[in-house]
């Protein structure tokens, strides 16, 4: 049946109304929330590690050589640090691994590969893809930095608790276009004409014009030939006890909370509340980035310093104390207490401060007040009573 069979067999018996829903809009069936919640939560802990320090450490003492400029400035030439570990960390969490090969004294890391596992030997990583180049040489473990997560059931049930509010998110999306759509009703003569040129009038009336009266923003007239008339229905649009869109946002923060949680990530820093900063800065660096901070130097010292050197104190170790922001007034009294019993020297507090130490005798000596002696120095001088 074609267009203008149906509308005449609509319009032979007198005057008839058809309705139209026009919705602001189209709808898909396809959400993409919990994607955005895991690239929030893997860009928050990728930018907390890139502002973290590896410090690197000879016979237990703290200096800045060829190690420190690989760790923190540029670990190959074709990436500086933050950017080479912002995706060591994306590929860390968002795939449950990542792959780091040294060559020619220079870290890589592998977009992917394949490994075999041996129970009582070296496991053997090949096919190893660098930007889209693959390696023809193979890789046993102790060349290599493999880092795991083991958090494949959390995605798990991430995406099964995905799919679940993505019906509900459809569906309340649904509801609110439906309540909050413009309503309104044709009415056609039965005296209209059947041309074939009336039938595309009506036909571009439909498919074209009303499609754009809807659209309009700063309102629009709407011209209807052939004694057609157009009826505006009541709207729910701007109506107090409408819908809204208070029960989509309450699903969607739903799926932000469960991702972060997933990640060990306070969800108020994943969704920029202001609530209760610093405590959730705490939980986020006791709970998610340093275990991260282990993972990675416990690799990197067991393969790339190795044992020996690892027992005579040279090794690495990833500050993350420079991720939170503090205000110098706020731990000065912390700051002078330490320098007072000897813990902190002045270099210290510089580089707790993110300023460069002075590096000179008097920089580095620890200091203690007068009054500080030991208990055996006191009971000598009471005369032992």
């Amino acid at each position: 049946m074609t267009i203008k069979d149906w509308f005449i067999s609509l319009f032979k018996n007198g005057t008839q109304s058809v309705t139209l829903d026009m919705f602001i809009g189209e709808l898909t069936s396809e959400i993409f929330f919990k994607e955005l919640a895991v690239q929030a939560c893997i860009n928050l802990i990728s930018n907390a590690v890139a502002r973290s320090e590896f410090q690197t450490f000879e016979k237990g003492k703290e200096v800045r050589k060829d190690n420190y400029y690989l760790f923190n400035v540029e670990p190959n030439p074709n990436k500086s640090a933050s950017k080479f570990w912002r995706d060591v960390i994306h590929h860390l969490v968002y795939d449950n691994e990542c792959l780091i090969v040294q060559q020619d004294g220079h870290f890589y890391v592998a977009d992917s590969f394949n490994v075999r596992k041996f129970a009582f030997q070296e496991y053997i990583y090949t096919d190893v893809v660098i930007d889209d180049f693959q390696l023809n040489k193979s890789f046993v473990e102790s060349e290599v930095f493999h880092l795991e997560l083991h958090n494949e059931e959390i995605k798990n049930v991430i995406d099964g608790l995905y799919r679940s509010y993505s019906k509900l998110i459809e569906a309340s999306q649904q509801n609110y276009k439906r309540n909050n759509s413009r309503r309104g009703k044709m009415k056609i003569p039965t005296n209209y004409p059947q041309t074939e040129e009336a039938q595309k009038q009506l036909e571009d009336l439909f498919k074209n014009k009303f499609k754009r009266f809807f659209e309009a923003e700063n309102g629009a007239v709407l011209p209807l030939p052939n004694n057609l008339e157009y009826e505006e229905l009541s709207s729910n649009i701007g109506v107090k006890g409408g819908a809204d869109n208070k029960e989509i946002r309450s699903f969607i923060d739903d799926i932000f909370d469960f991702v972060a949680i997933a990640f060990q990530v306070p969800p108020q820093l994943l969704k920029g509340t202001v609530a209760d900063t610093d405590k959730a800065v705490g939980n986020f660096l006791t709970f998610c980035v340093n275990p991260l901070a282990e993972l990675l130097t416990d690799e990197i010292n067991r393969k790339y310093y190795k044992k020996r050197a690892f027992l005579d104190r040279t090794y690495v170790k990833l500050n993350t104390s420079m991720i939170r922001a503090v205000d110098i007034k706020d731990i000065a009294g912390a700051l002078e207490t330490l320098f007072r019993i000897g813990g902190y020297t002045i270099d210290d507090i510089l580089k707790t401060l993110g300023m460069e130490p002075f590096n000179t005798d008097w920089s580095t000596t620890h200091f203690v007040t007068k009054n500080y002696e030991p208990i055996e120095h006191s009971i000598e001088n009471s005369g032992g009573d």
